[in-house]
């Protein structure tokens, strides 16, 4: 059998058959070392001595290493009572700010939008009245959704039907009818939907029965809203990752500054879920509404003046910094040069039994 096997392995056509899958596999393994040395330069992996350290590409998410959108610009409206104009905060813009503050770093034009104007940022516009229950707050949408058309709108709606015990069983109507009239009167919006925060308070309103109450139906019409298509995430301000009493002010109501700080990631979480899901769109034209909110003072011109001043300041900071990033990158590269080759000299004079070379200077 064996004799009969050699015999066959060597003629002509099987010779010629083993010959040709040695040449591919030999060509296949040069282009898989050909693939891996281009996604090693690609991704820039950091130098270590041996080689480079492998590391994963990952998934570049939405929002974290570019703009949103493509650089959308974003004319936002928020909307709902207190806990929207951020009282109880040090400086009444509660969770507007880090929100801003995010998405422009990334690129993102914003113009927050609305007839008044609280806290000490200078893009400060809002649609909030303390106290206002949701059918309240729909009535006065009304008066600036239509003018305004925001295209990113962030409700927070319902704390104060939970403080007034009011129709509680038939919240999910009211906020229902409020979200149907925010896409009729600004279809290209998206909505951002935020459950209630939590709150110990006892001694006036009582009102923790009641928010997680509101919060079941608020999570329950959101999965409705998802089954008609509409542009509506989820801002989860409740749950193991969200606000806890500790975040909360001494009425035991509204944040306290930490606790909107994390209101304000946990609203950007939900945006950038908003783009991943394709619902970012561009804002209707609007005479007289800019892109960038912090240039939309034109009455006000040294406001105006001190935002690009200050615009100014950030990009020549931007720039310095950019400098000594590539400053350091190569003065690494220098002094990773100096310890491979450190290393190559103590490897000789080890086998010859030299003295070991002085180690390079980190000076």
């Amino acid at each position: 059998m064996k004799a009969f096997i050699d015999n066959v392995s060597q003629t002509s056509y099987v010779s010629a058959i083993v010959a040709r899958k040695r040449l591919l596999f030999g060509v296949s393994l040069v282009f898989l070392i050909l693939i891996e040395w281009h996604a090693l330069e690609r991704h820039h992996l950091p130098l270590r001595v041996g080689g480079p350290m492998r590391l994963g590409a990952g998934y570049q998410r939405p929002g974290y290493e570019r703009p949103l959108a493509n650089g959308l610009a974003l004319r936002i409206m928020a909307i709902g009572a207190s806990t929207t104009r951020g009282d109880e905060g040090f400086d009444n813009n509660g969770f507007r700010r880090p929100v801003r503050e995010w998405l422009t770093g990334i690129g993102n034009p914003v113009n927050f939008v609305g007839p008044h104007r609280v806290g000490n940022m200078t893009d400060n516009d809002l649609e909030a009245w303390p106290g206002a229950r949701t059918e309240v707050m729909h009535h006065r949408a009304e008066h600036s959704l239509p003018l305004l058309k925001p295209n990113l709108v962030l409700a927070n709606l319902g704390s104060n039907d939970c403080f007034q015990d009011f129709d509680i069983p038939n919240f999910y109507k009211r906020y229902y009818q409020f979200v149907d009239y925010v896409f009729a009167a600004s279809p290209r919006a998206t909505l951002v939907m935020g459950t209630l925060l939590p709150t110990t308070e006892t001694a006036r309103f009582n009102a923790g029965a009641r928010v997680v109450e509101v919060n079941r139906q608020l999570r329950r019409l959101h999965r409705i809203l998802q089954k008609e298509k509409r542009p509506v995430v989820l801002a989860e301000m409740m749950g193991p990752d969200g606000i806890h009493p500790e975040n909360l002010g001494p009425d035991l109501m509204h944040p306290n500054d930490a606790g909107y700080e994390m209101m304000g990631r946990i609203i950007v979480q939900a945006i950038i879920e908003a783009d991943a899901k394709g619902f970012l769109r561009p804002a209707e034209p609007v005479y007289g509404v800019l892109q960038d909110g912090d240039l939309e003072r034109p009455q006000d011109d040294a406001a105006r003046a001190a935002a690009e001043a200050h615009r100014a300041d950030d990009e020549a900071a931007r720039e310095e910094e950019e400098t000594a990033v590539a400053a350091m990158e190569a003065e690494l590269k220098r002094y990773m040069a100096e310890v491979e080759a450190h290393q190559q000299q103590a490897a000789l004079a080890a086998r010859s039994d030299d003295p070991p070379p002085p180690p390079p200077s980190l000076a």
